[in-house]
């Protein structure tokens, strides 16, 4: 019984080896394209990595602790606004917009978790051999 077992965590620690040279090789994540996408959509509405990161970084982060939480934040004393206006308004982004953008950030992390997920659980098992 004790060899069949080692003999399973070896093939699967084997297999998993596959996987991981395969995901080693991939040149670039894939893109996923939206379900509800129009077919003839031009190619420029593809969003680059920059474009994303840009996205992403105007959004807060939920899982990130904050400095201070928005109701306790005193009011300004002066009706003076608290910054320079945005030279442009910024841009609503619609539901296709932001599933869009969500697809691209999945589609670009996945590689990068599954791999040092992947590279744990290697450790792990070996550790318990």
């Amino acid at each position: 019984m004790n060899n069949e077992r080692d003999t399973r965590k070896q093939d699967l620690l084997r297999e998993l080896g596959d996987v991981q040279s395969l995901l080693d090789d991939m040149d670039k994540a894939p893109l996923l394209e939206p379900a509800d996408a129009p077919q003839a959509a031009p190619v420029n509405h593809r969003l680059n990595s920059d474009q994303i990161r840009k996205l992403a970084s105007e959004r807060s982060n939920p899982f990130l602790p904050t400095a201070s939480p928005p109701t306790t934040r005193p009011a300004p004393a002066t009706a003076s606004p608290a910054g320079p206006a945005p030279s442009a308004p910024r841009p609503t982004l619609s539901n296709t917009d932001i599933d869009r953008v969500i697809d691209e950030l999945v589609a670009e992390a996945l590689p990068k978790l599954e791999k040092a997920l992947r590279l744990r659980l290697r450790d792990a098992l070996r550790r318990k051999n």
